[in-house]
């Protein structure tokens, strides 16, 4: 039984992982800014007895070092990190505002590298610590550029290379850090005229998750285990 934390983990994608991971028998701590609403959480963690929600926070770093604080106290040891939780922000070009942009980037670059900086300490070896990135945040793949999902893009892009910077440190202490694009899916987020239901891009990045080497660090890696260009 693999001990995963999924953060972001009320809705979308992060629901989904959670579910799966909890249906494949792993113990799993959810986690999102506000477990008491987060209804469909609860009933996971009321059907599952592996499953634990915690609070969790991604831009406060009393929330992070609080809960990264107990599972050392516990002696947990995670297999599994993901960095799931975001947010997008839609403006274009031209009309992007200080505040959602200031957002976007505390929410989808300065939280992930603030959570693998404090639970670098409660992964077990041979850990896996992965950020969930976008296509958007390729250069090389130059999707939508002028689109009014720009600054998301460009946190996502901000989000590879800290995966980038941290990467090779982690690999020394047996941790490897990879950022992942879990497709166009239909969430929230994605909308419903993406390509993929969250089960299906879940159960493809789970599998890819699963293959994972110590040679791929700092790697970005599509859901179906493909190699991205930067």
């Amino acid at each position: 039984m693999a001990l995963i934390l999924v953060t972001g983990a009320s809705r979308g994608i992060g629901l989904e992982l959670a579910c799966q991971y909890a249906e494949a028998g792993d113990k799993v701590i959810a986690t999102c800014r506000d477990p008491e609403t987060a209804n469909a959480l609860k009933h996971l963690e009321q059907s599952h007895p592996t499953v634990e929600l915690q609070t969790l926070d991604v831009v406060d770093s009393l929330s992070i070092l609080s809960l990264a604080s107990l599972l050392s106290k516990r002696g947990d040891k995670l297999d599994v990190l993901i960095n799931n939780a975001g947010m997008l922000v839609q403006e274009d070009p031209g009309e992007w505002t200080a505040d959602a942009f200031s957002a976007s980037l505390e929410t989808n670059v300065v939280g992930p590298a603030m959570i693998m900086q404090a639970f670098e300490k409660v992964m077990a070896d041979g850990g896996k610590m992965i950020s969930i990135s976008s296509g958007l945040g390729s250069f090389g793949m130059a999707l939508d550029f002028g689109g009014p999902t720009g600054t998301y893009a460009a946190s996502k892009a901000a989000l590879n290379m800290v995966v980038c910077q941290l990467a090779p440190r982690l690999k020394q202490k047996g941790i490897v850090a990879v950022a992942f694009n879990p497709g166009w899916v239909k969430t929230d987020m994605g909308g419903q005229e993406a390509t993929y239901t969250p089960q299906e891009s879940v159960s493809s990045l789970r599998e890819s998750f699963a293959k994972l080497t110590l040679d791929q660090a700092g790697q970005f890696i599509d859901h179906n285990y493909d190699s991205l260009p930067w």
